[in-house]
């Protein structure tokens, strides 16, 4: 996947205490878990410009792709 596409199937809000819901669209189907991954979201809310980044660890894709594989993990989807 690319990253518009992950953008479009990863999505995430708070859940409290330094935790996200996150949602992503799998085969048609909504999966949702909770992560503590504050990288990838910290990651994702970033406005700065990309050659300003860093601090921050990986790309914008690799970030998306942590949600992904997380949730898909935690979901026990294949």
């Amino acid at each position: 996947m690319n990253t518009k596409e992950l953008k479009r199937r990863v999505s995430f809000g708070f859940a409290g205490h330094g935790h996200k819901n996150v949602t992503i669209l799998y085969k048609g189907k909504e999966y949702t878990c909770t992560s503590t991954n504050v990288c990838a979201t910290d990651r994702i809310n970033s406005d700065e410009p990309e050659t300003h980044r860093r601090f921050m660890i990986g790309t914008l894709k690799q970030a998306y792709l942590a949600l992904w594989n997380e949730c898909k993990a935690k979901n026990n989807l294949k």
